[in-house]
């Protein structure tokens, strides 16, 4: 009796043991304990540049990778990249001190075929990328599908769960569009929600925001869904912003690299200005975002046929481009490897928040106003819950100019720091400050209460 009580609570308790192994935490269940500052890189297009460029895809990449990394990027997202090259890019971003997250062409949840009839293909295929990428600290996540549809979401649910098995120290991923950005945090486990938003379109666009105003709030707008998605659950808000054009119809290339819409074709998106690149940054972090990549560093590769594109058959005629118009870079570099301004405007935004990334991974949202800023400022409250410490970070939403704003930070505070500078700024009667901020700007305040207050 006593041998067969002893059994049934050894089966009790292996029971319990096997359950406790299957729902352990690991590393993958989690966010990254850093922001990246990262930069999107299509592989297929090292390709295409190369051949342009009379070289290979390593020499092409190497030209870019280098650019990135000499303006402050810490993060590559690379997509459509085949198996056999994981193992040499990991090498590569290992000698820029780059970390990686990979999109790999043989991974991509909307792919049905690969789901049919309970196919293998996932049980071979992720062994099989685990082993190529090795124990390398420098790849860090896996991208699951490039803007799926919210109908497949359970599909990467289940491909998260055979990652996480099989891969429990790298956390997974998609990057989704508006729409179906807050469905990701609610219909996965996905450490990660990252959305791309890509606010600049040309002017007169039918399809989308195409005024500053209009740009603005659709970015914000759509960001705070995701946040407000997230609520309080531990996962990281990531955004995917712009720099690219897309022209459809004739277009052709000038000496600078930026592609110019001619006659008859429709300007759909258009780069971003130095003031929106640094805008972007600023209101992700505004808005209480963890994480920014841009879309995208490198460019297609000049076309000369471009230009004999017949116009797009469309039904808004009346905003096909009448006289050709500059539609600024389409990537963050040029073809021939060499940084656009937009990619020094974003490096050095990326260099003046590096400091502060592990604060910024800490800090919450502090929806309670303590700190109000007069338009064009825009601003919002954050606490450190490692020291109660409050701080604001404050946009300049004027694109054109700089602004200098007046803000209030309440009776009783005193001290204000910008962290951003290093600097103190003087208090005013009942707590009012100014603060000057180039156009599309922004900086991170810290506030001082006394004691109890």
């Amino acid at each position: 009796m006593i041998k067969r009580k002893v059994s049934k609570v050894a089966v009790a308790i292996g029971a319990f043991l096997s359950l406790m192994s299957v729902v352990r935490a690991v590393p993958a269940d989690n966010p990254p304990d850093w922001v990246p500052l990262g930069v999107y890189l299509a592989w297929e297009r090292t390709y295409t540049c190369g051949v342009w460029n009379k070289t290979d895809r390593w020499q092409d990449l190497a030209k870019r990778l280098d650019a990135a990394a000499a303006n402050a990027v810490d993060t590559i997202w690379v997509v459509n990249l085949g198996d056999e090259d994981l193992p040499r890019l990991i090498t590569e971003c290992e000698r820029r001190n780059l970390k990686l997250v990979a999109t790999m062409s043989s991974v991509e949840a909307k792919v049905a075929d690969r789901w049919a009839d309970n196919s293998p293909y996932y049980d071979s295929i992720i062994p099989r990328l685990i082993k190529l990428a090795g124990n390398s600290k420098t790849l860090i996540g896996w991208v699951l599908s490039d803007e799926p549809d919210e109908k497949i979401l359970g599909r990467v649910e289940q491909l998260r769960l055979k990652f996480r098995q099989a891969d429990p120290d790298r956390f997974c991923l998609v990057v989704s569009m508006w729409p179906q950005t807050p469905a990701v945090p609610k219909q996965t486990k996905l450490p990660v929600v990252c959305v791309d938003l890509y606010p600049f379109m040309g002017p007169n666009d039918p399809n989308g925001p195409s005024t500053a105003g209009a740009s603005q709030g659709f970015y914000r707008g759509k960001a705070e869904e995701m946040i407000a998605a997230i609520g309080d659950r531990k996962i990281a808000p990531w955004i995917m912003g712009q720099c690219f054009t897309e022209i459809w119809g004739p277009h052709t290339y000038d000496e600078h690299g930026h592609q110019i819409a001619l006659p008859g074709s429709y300007l759909h998106w258009r780069c971003p200005t130095a003031a929106e690149m640094r805008w972007q940054v600023w209101e992700m972090l505004r808005v209480g975002g963890k994480g920014m990549f841009i879309f995208l560093l490198n460019p297609e590769e000049p076309n000369p046929e471009a230009a004999k594109l017949p116009p797009p058959e469309v039904p808004w005629k009346n905003v096909l481009v009448k006289t050709a118009t500059d539609a600024g870079p389409s990537a963050l570099t040029r073809p021939d490897g060499t940084p656009h301004p937009q990619l020094v405007e974003l490096g050095g935004i990326y260099k003046l928040i590096a400091p502060h990334k592990a604060l910024i991974q800490r800090w919450k949202r502090e929806d309670t106003k303590f700190v109000e800023a007069q338009p064009p400022g825009q601003v919002q409250g954050f606490v450190d819950p490692a020291t109660g410490a409050r701080y604001a970070v404050v946009v300049n939403d004027d694109l054109q100019g700089s602004q200098s704003m007046q803000l209030n930070v309440g009776a009783g505070i005193t001290k204000v720091i910008d962290i951003i500078k290093g600097t103190s700024i003087p208090l005013g009667d009942l707590g009012k400050i100014k603060l000057s901020l180039p156009a599309g700007s922004g900086t991170i305040l810290e506030i001082t209460r006394p004691p109890n207050g």
